[in-house]
């Protein structure tokens, strides 16, 4: 599971910027043109000012919003229901923002964005943004929602029997097996299938309580594995939304191990391309939630995570030493133990990690990378 690591995850307004073509100077030309036009004044058209938006650490005025909103086709009226820079991600055509409510039906929008046919391929088109903040906002509103979560509303339709759901968790189970050893792009499509089943199940089928939930829970095993198989393949962006759509869909199914399995996914693209901060303040709040089932790998794999994003930032400030856990190692790890639900104990040392990949047929560091 090797990302491209041609640049860091982008700030959503330099996603949009980058897809238009044009340089800070020319795009701030254009802000200052159509602010203009639109009655709101004379603004200076200065690179300086983009380049400080796009870093997270400013934010534009209101009616530099509005221009912005104008120019990528966002409804005023968004812009200010969710806030800076959570509506740039409906121009970059996410559906469902990270910063929406977390209720059931937004977890089932989530998935219906998630489970339409893949777009191309865009390896440079992270739209995370990479300001503190955002971060912050994502993991207070999942832990709020944890408390109390929501539940499905009555779905009218066909019966949905026991044994279909049941068939689904296996299926499951065995198509993550598979992917270990299938080409990402071969196990990509596998899995969208898989969650487009799930999805129109969700909508289609009439269910109660407990079926509803384990469904969800089928829904969210299905984001992770489809966004960890695009995060392979360098779809950062998709990646993200699919990790995003197994968090949200954990809380109505009332599984707080998926929720973690997701915000490891999350916290290891984000460490992997190049926002180890960001990692580390994920993590924190996933090991603070010690409610998982007896056994589960989760704990390991934050442990393993939050020491390759150490690693990172230690790295950056030529502090490492060389034989320290690395997010490749980790790459290897998550894919293996998502493969296997097996407990990733070679998590506590590189290089008894790197034997057991060896012997165990996983395809070595080099070929990643």
């Amino acid at each position: 599971m090797c990302p491209t690591r041609k640049s860091p995850l982008a700030h959503p307004l330099s996603s949009l910027r980058r897809k238009e073509g044009l340089s800070h100077a020319a795009y701030a030309q254009l802000v200052a043109d159509r602010h203009a036009e639109l009655g709101f004044g004379t603004m200076a058209a200065r690179r300086e000012k983009i380049a400080r938006w796009e870093s997270g650490r400013v934010t534009p005025e209101l009616t530099a919003q509005f221009t912005i909103a104008r120019l990528h086709g966002v409804p005023r009226s968004e812009v200010l229901r969710l806030g800076w820079p959570h509506w740039l991600q409906l121009a970059g055509g996410s559906s469902v923002p990270i910063c929406a409510p977390w209720t059931a039906e937004e977890a089932l929008r989530s998935l219906d964005a998630l489970s339409l046919p893949s777009r191309a391929l865009a390896v440079d088109d992270g739209h995370f943004t990479v300001c503190a903040h955002s971060v912050d906002q994502l993991l207070t509103r999942w832990q709020e929602s944890c408390g109390a979560p929501p539940s499905l509303p009555a779905r009218q339709g066909p019966p949905l029997a026991d044994t279909t759901v049941t068939a689904l968790e296996d299926h499951h189970r065995r198509l993550r097996r598979l992917c270990l050893g299938e080409a990402a792009s071969t196990g990509r499509v596998l899995a969208d299938a898989e969650l487009r089943t799930v999805t129109e199940l969700l909508h289609t089928a009439c269910y109660g309580p407990e079926l509803g939930t384990r469904l969800l829970a089928a829904a969210a095993r299905a984001s992770c594995l489809s966004g960890l198989l695009a995060y392979e393949l360098g779809d950062q962006a998709r990646a993200q939304t699919a990790y995003v759509a197994a968090l949200r869909a954990s809380v109505p199914a009332r599984d707080r191990g998926l929720g973690l399995s997701a915000l490891v996914l999350l916290a290891a693209q984000q460490a992997g391309q190049g926002a180890p901060a960001n990692a580390l303040r994920i993590l924190a709040a996933a090991g603070s939630t010690p409610q998982v089932p007896a056994g589960s790998p989760v704990p390991a794999l934050v442990e393993a995570a939050r020491g390759a994003a150490r690693t990172l930032l230690e790295r950056a400030a030529h502090t490492s030493p060389e034989d320290e856990f690395t997010s490749t190692e980790l790459d290897i790890l998550i894919r293996h133990t998502f493969a296997n639900d097996a407990l990733p104990t070679t998590a506590v040392c590189a290089q008894a990690h790197q034997e057991h990949t060896r012997a165990s047929g996983i395809p070595s560091r080099e070929r990643l990378v």
